[in-house]
Formats: C-alpha cells, sequence, structure tokens
C-alpha cells in the first residue's frame, strides 16, 4: 500500500478496533476457569497473529507506546495531558495503538500518562 486512501484509513480503524477487543479478551480469559484458559488463550494468540499478518501484507503496522516517555512528536494523543503541562510524563498505558503505514501514522493512537519516577 504506497499511499493513504479511505480505505487505509478504514483498515486502521479496524484494526485499532479489533486489538481493543482482544487486549479485552485477555481479561476475560484472566477470569476464566481454568480447564477453558488453554483453548481461549490459544485463539487470542491466533487472533494477534492474523491481525499482524493482514496488516502486513498492506505495509501496515501497530504501534504501542507503554512505558516510553511521552513526547509531542509521537503518534497518540494523552487523554489526561492536562495533568503533565509542567513535568515529564511516561505513558503508562496504551488505550488505543497508532496504525502506521511505512512512516506516516494512519491512525493516532490514545494513551494513558503517568509521572516519571526519579
Amino acid at each position: 500500500m504506497d499511499h493513504i486512501d479511505e480505505r487505509a484509513i478504514d483498515m486502521a480503524e479496524l484494526a485499532a478496533e479489533f486489538w481493543k477487543l482482544l487486549r479485552n479478551y485477555d481479561r476475560v480469559v484472566e477470569a476464566a476457569p481454568d480447564n477453558l484458559k488453554a483453548g481461549l488463550i490459544a485463539q487470542a494468540k491466533y487472533g494477534n497473529r492474523r491481525l499482524f499478518t493482514i496488516l502486513d501484507r498492506y505495509g501496515m503496522h501497530i504501534e504501542t507506546f507503554d512505558g516510553l516517555p511521552y513526547s509531542a512528536n509521537l503518534p497518540v494523543m494523552a487523554v489526561n495531558a492536562e495533568d503533565f503541562v509542567d513535568g515529564d510524563a511516561v505513558i503508562e498505558q496504551t488505550l488505543e495503538p497508532a496504525i502506521i503505514v511505512g512512516t506516516t501514522a494512519v491512525k493516532t493512537g490514545r494513551v494513558f500518562l503517568r509521572a516519571e519516577k526519579v
């Protein structure tokens, strides 16, 4: 995929939603009875592999930022950025991933920040 068109944007939106669904699925697996966990974990791994394979086919990939220092140069929007106008922040959690084509963000991610520990 050499250029970003409406289909690329739609695919990026769908990929981000599927990524979020898989993260929620991980929580369901944690709460599941032990006798069901192995099958659920296998299904989640398969879903992740398919997501990355399909995106790769179109030159796209997912970026998450957990643990990185927050920077305005990252393709993310911090949902609590107003809490950190005077201090350094670290990305606590990626709420939605950024979807990248080549070096261009097709979809900006959403993150939650925490104060950087010194």
